[in-house]
C-alpha cells in the first residue's frame, strides 16, 4: 500500500538493507530523508549535480526523498523533484524489488511495499515498475547483481520481457558508465555470469557486439572443441579468477588480466571470416577496433601486451632465440606483467574441452622469470668502454649476448 506520510523521518535504504538481509557485510550506508528540505542538512557537505546528497562524518550519505521523470535519452535524462515526496514514491523509482526495502533503525521496522524480502528469500531479481526501462544502465546492474549473487539466482520472466524491449534504449548507454559497471564486475567473482546473463537476455549483441560475435564462431578443431569461442572465453575468465584470488594482486593488475582474458580471442571471428583460420588474431591492430569497452590507458596498454603475446608464450621452446628476446623485451622490465602473462597462458590452455587440465608449473614460471631477470640485468657498458663501437655495433652485440642468455636459461 502506498504511504503518503510526509512526517520527517530518515530511513536506511538500498544495498545496506539488502546485504544485511542476505547476511553479507555492508560497506556503504545510504539514507533517505522523508519530509526534509536542503535547509535541514546545510551543516553537512553536499555533493551531486542532479539532486543533493549530504555526507555524514561516518561516511554514510543522506539523500532527500525524490521522484523522477524521464525527459530524454541517457543516464542523466531525468528531472527530479524533492518536495512532498513520500517514502513509497522514493522506493518506487528504484530498479529492483530487493533494492526497494527501507529500514527504520529506531524501531527496526522494515518498509517493503514491493515484496523485496520475499524475492530475496526466493533468489529472484525482479523490476519494480515499467520505469525500470527508463534507465538503460539498469540492465547492466541486473546482470552484475546476478554475477555477484550466483548462478542460482533467477531473473523474473516479466523482467526478461521488459529488458528485451529496451534494446533501442541500450544504444544510448554512456561509455564511461559501461566501463565502471564492467570494472565492478571484473573485480568480483563469477564475472563470466555478467556476460552470460546479457547473452541469455538477448541484449549482449547491442551492448557488446564484438563479444557477442564470439558466440557465432565454433572453431571445431582439435585444439578447440568448445561450443563457441564465447564459451571458451567465459571458461578462461573463470580460470583467471580462480588463479588470481590467492595472489593478492592490486586491483589494477586484476583488471589487466581479466580484460585480457575477456578480449584475448576477440579478433578470431574476423580472422576466420577474412583469412579462413585464426592466424593473426593476436595482432593488436586487429584487436583495437574490436574493443567494445572504453578502457583507460593504464588498463588497455598492458592488456594489449598480454594479448599480442598470448600465442607467442606457447611457442617459446621452438621460436628463434632473437624472437624470444623480443618477447621478453615487450614487457618493458615489468615482471608483474610477465607473471600475468603466465597466468593467462594456463587459463587459456585449461579453458579447452579438448585438453586435460594442467596445473601451473612453478618450475616453468621460475624459469621464465629468471630468464627475464637475467636479460634485464645485462649491461653492455663495460664492452662499450673497451671497444667504443658504433650504435649499430652495440645493437648487434646486445642482441648476441641476450641470445646467449636465452640459450643458457630457456633452452636448457
Amino acid at each position: 500500500m502506498e504511504n503518503t506520510d510526509f512526517t520527517k523521518k530518515i530511513y536506511l535504504v538500498g544495498g545496506a538493507v539488502r546485504d544485511a538481509l542476505l547476511g553479507k557485510p555492508t560497506k556503504d550506508k545510504d539514507y533517505v530523508a522523508v519530509g526534509f528540505s536542503e535547509e535541514d542538512f546545510k551543516h553537512l557537505p553536499k555533493v551531486g549535480k542532479n539532486f543533493p546528497v549530504f555526507l555524514q562524518k561516518d561516511g554514510s550519505q543522506i539523500a532527500l526523498a525524490r521522484r523522477e521523470k524521464k525527459i530524454q535519452y541517457g543516464y542523466n535524462g531525468f528531472s527530479t523533484q524533492t518536495q512532498q515526496v513520500s517514502l513509497y514514491e522514493d522506493l518506487k523509482r528504484r530498479d529492483l524489488t530487493l533494492n526497494a526495502i527501507a529500514l527504520d533503525e529506531t524501531t527496526q521496522t522494515y518498509y517493503d511495499p514491493f515484496n523485496g524480502i520475499k524475492d530475496l528469500e526466493n533468489k529472484i531479481l525482479r523490476h519494480i515498475s515499467d520505469a525500470f526501462c527508463e534507465d538503460p544502465l539498469r540492465v547492466l546492474r541486473i546482470a552484475r547483481f546476478r554475477a555477484r549473487f550466483g548462478i542460482e539466482w533467477k531473473i523474473h520472466p516479466s523482467t526478461k520481457i521488459l529488458i528485451y524491449t529496451m534494446r533501442e534504449e541500450l544504444h544510448h548507454l554512456e561509455k564511461n558508465r559501461v566501463y565502471q559497471e564492467v570494472k565492478m564486475v571484473l573485480l568480483d567473482k563469477d564475472s563470466y555470469l555478467f556476460f552470460e546473463t546479457l547473452f541469455e537476455l538477448g541484449v549482449l549483441d547491442v551492448i557488446f557486439p564484438h563479444i557477442y560475435a564470439l558466440t557465432t564462431l565454433k572453431e571445431g578443431n582439435l585444439h578447440h572443441l568448445e561450443s563457441s569461442v564465447f564459451a571458451h572465453t567465459m571458461e578462461v575468465l573463470k580460470l583467471v579468477e580462480s588463479q588470481i584470488v590467492p595472489l593478492n594482486f592490486s586491483k589494477n593488475a586484476r583488471l589487466i588480466l581479466k580484460f585480457a582474458a575477456l578480449y584475448h580471442d576477440i579478433a578470431k571471428p574476423y580472422c576466420y571470416r577474412t583469412f579462413g583460420n585464426s592466424s593473426g588474431h593476436d595482432d593488436i591492430n586487429l584487436v583495437l577496433p574490436l574493443l567494445d569497452i572504453s578502457l583507460p590507458n593504464s588498463i588497455k596498454k598492458p592488456m594489449l601486451i598480454l594479448i599480442q603475446n598470448h600465442i607467442k608464450i606457447y611457442l617459446l621452446a621452438t621460436m628463434r632465440a632473437s624472437k624470444c628476446v623480443a618477447f621478453f623485451e615487450s614487457f618493458k622490465r615489468d615482471s608483474l606483467l610477465l607473471s600475468l602473462q603466465i597466468l593467462l597462458l594456463f587459463a587459456d590452455r585449461n579453458g579447452r574441452t579438448s585438453l586435460k587440465p594442467q596445473h601451473l608449473d612453478s618450475n616453468f614460471k621460475s624459469t621464465l622469470l629468471q630468464t627475464f631477470d637475467a636479460l634485464n640485468a645485462y649491461s653492455p657498458k663495460e664492452w662499450i668502454a673497451q671497444n667504443k663501437p658504433s650504435k649499430n655495433a652495440i645493437k648487434i652485440h646486445v642482441l648476441r649476448e641476450k641470445i646467449k642468455i636465452i640459450k643458457q636459461f630457456l633452452r636448457s
